[in-house]
């Protein structure tokens, strides 16, 4: 008879996976529920569109713009899930749950992803308006 233990294959399971459910369970009391017309304002700001430009996607900036106005779209039809709009191997989403931009793509001839978030999220936007004078 071996001492082998019968659950010896749940020793090597990740531990990744329950980490992201206790974040993302922490974060779901203090989510941020904007009106349609905040999510508008910050996806079609200056600095989304900036950011978007600034990124070797392999894909032209009025696609990227196409693609932002297509997550706008989906995201104010339904603001509790998370949307994503891909071009080729790009693409770009919304985390509703943080309310912030990503990208992910693979440059020619790299051998890696890239997958970068957006610094400028929807709570900055919204901070952003607060503080901007009457």
């Amino acid at each position: 008879m071996s001492n082998i233990d019968a659950h010896f294959h749940q020793l090597f399971q990740p531990k990744k996976q329950a980490n992201q459910d206790n974040e993302k369970t922490a974060l779901l009391p203090n989510r941020l529920t904007p009106t349609d017309q905040q999510i508008r304002d910050w996806l079609q700001s200056p600095q989304i569109k900036q950011w978007l430009t600034k990124l070797l996607m392999g894909i032209p900036n009025n696609l990227k713009i196409e693609a932002v106005n297509t997550l706008t779209k989906n995201v104010i039809q339904d603001p509790d899930k998370d949307c994503r709009v891909q071009f080729g191997s790009s693409t770009i989403g919304v985390d509703v749950l943080r309310w912030q931009l990503w990208a992910s793509y693979r440059l020619p001839y790299a051998s890696t992803i890239k997958s970068p978030d957006c610094p400028y999220t929807l709570n900055k936007h919204i901070d952003g308006e607060n503080k901007k004078p009457a």
